[in-house]
């Protein structure tokens, strides 16, 4: 009786004991399984939104859109400049990046850096991109498991260099960002990467991305294209 009991016990990994797998309980796999998913997804969708981002000049505070591979992006940027809000009309290729202002028909060529961000359509580059953030998290840890919508996800919590955060801006970019990753264990993807520093004037401001529908077709035409 006590051989079988023994028995059973070694097959679920101890009687009383966790049943987690190896991989679900080290967050550098997490990490590392939820880059490489992302990395090999033709295209993401993704929303940005904010907390205390405020300071002068262009503050970008949300947005949305679609990022295809190699570097195509369409969608729109929220910006906040001297009390005023503005939904912002983008699309990028490359090096092109348009905008469509309030009240405009048309996108007009111009530099993201006017609206306080980076190339956006970088986000999903494999080196320096959301993913990358996620191997260079200093002293990774498991978070508590969380839910966003439907789906149960494990988190990693740690911090990354300043410099190494793409696209959106850092007022101190010598300042270590926190950060959590959020990660769908059955599918690995990232769903969601909550970044907090000194993005803007303010003493710590928060970016949240959330990434779905991985693989979407995506269709983007630049203006004369």
């Amino acid at each position: 009786m006590f051989t079988l009991c023994a028995a059973a016990c070694v097959a679920v990994a101890g009687c009383g004991g966790s049943t987690a797998s190896p991989a679900s309980s080290n967050p550098r796999t997490l990490l590392s399984d939820a880059k490489a998913v992302l990395d090999r997804s033709p295209s993401v969708h993704f929303v940005l939104t904010s907390a205390g981002a405020t300071g002068s000049g262009t503050i970008i505070t949300g947005g949305s859109g679609d990022i295809a591979r190699p570097d195509t992006m369409q969608g729109q940027f929220t910006v906040e400049q001297s009390g005023f809000s503005a939904s912002i009309g983008i699309l990028a290729k490359g090096a092109q990046f348009y905008a469509k202002l309030p009240f405009s028909s048309r996108y007009t060529a111009t530099n993201p850096a006017t609206y306080g961000v980076g190339n956006p359509a970088q986000l999903i580059s494999p080196t320096s991109g959301l993913s990358s953030l996620l191997l260079v998290i200093s002293q990774p840890r498991l978070g508590p498991t969380t839910r966003i919508g439907s789906e149960v996800v494990d988190q990693v919590e740690g911090t990354v260099p300043g410099s190494a955060v793409p696209v959106l801006p850092d007022a101190n970019r010598s300042v270590p960002v926190a950060v959590t990753a959020a990660i769908v264990p059955s599918s690995h993807q990232l769903r969601r990467i909550t970044l907090q520093g000194p993005f803007t004037s303010a003493a710590q401001s928060t970016y949240t991305v959330v990434l779905s529908n991985y693989g979407e077709a995506v269709h983007v035409t630049l203006p004369g294209g």
